[in-house]
């Protein structure tokens, strides 16, 4: 799979080149200018759906919130969401992008594949099964990274507590009976 695309990327290459020689310098200049554009985009869709980032791949943000539900004596009130993005939103997105993006205008030579990430990206965020599954591996995914982050910082603090603690027992073994005043002295100076 990955040879055939690199094979159409160079022969989508070669024919942008084709083009270019017969165009004049100030022609050149826009389609080059043009194709550098199109570059940029191509890669931060690629980029995106390489690592799974299917929102990323549509440059949408979902900072969907969930609250609840509560529940007060014997009723009940949500779950509530707030900031999801809508079925609506994404689809216009994804028309804008793939007008951007299809091989038949944007001139890159990976166009295709970033067309192909594009179309699966929006195949999932359009079908809510599907998304609701991407996005509860999205939170268990941050789930387990914001556990393993706790657990580094208590590790790290229950460390340093124990180097100062052993550091103040054998502050007051060396200075004996004098060590109560240097410690009280020395963290009034600091």
């Amino acid at each position: 799979a990955s040879q055939n695309a690199e094979r159409i990327r160079l022969k989508r290459e070669a024919a942008f080149e084709a083009e270019l020689k017969k165009m004049n310098d100030e022609q050149r200049k826009k389609a080059q200018k043009q194709k550098s554009k199109d570059a940029k985009v191509v890669k931060r869709i690629l980029k995106a759906h390489t690592s799974g980032k299917h929102y990323a791949v549509l440059g949408i943000r979902n900072l969907e919130i969930r609250l609840g539900p509560f529940y007060f004596f014997n009723f009940s009130l949500g779950p509530f969401v707030l900031f999801r993005a809508k079925t609506k939103d994404i689809k216009r997105v994804y028309r804008n992008l793939a007008r951007t993006v299809h091989p038949d205008k944007n001139k890159d030579g990976r166009a295709e594949e970033a067309f192909q990430a594009l179309e699966t990206s929006a195949d999932i965020l359009t079908d809510e099964k599907k998304r609701s599954d991407y996005d509860k591996r999205i939170i268990s995914a941050r789930r387990r990274r914001n556990k393993y982050a706790m657990e580094s910082v208590a590790g790290v603090s229950q460390l340093a507590w124990r180097r100062s603690v052993s550091t103040l027992r054998v502050a007051k073994r060396v200075l004996g009976p004098f060590s109560t005043p240097i410690l009280v002295v020395g963290a009034l100076i600091v």
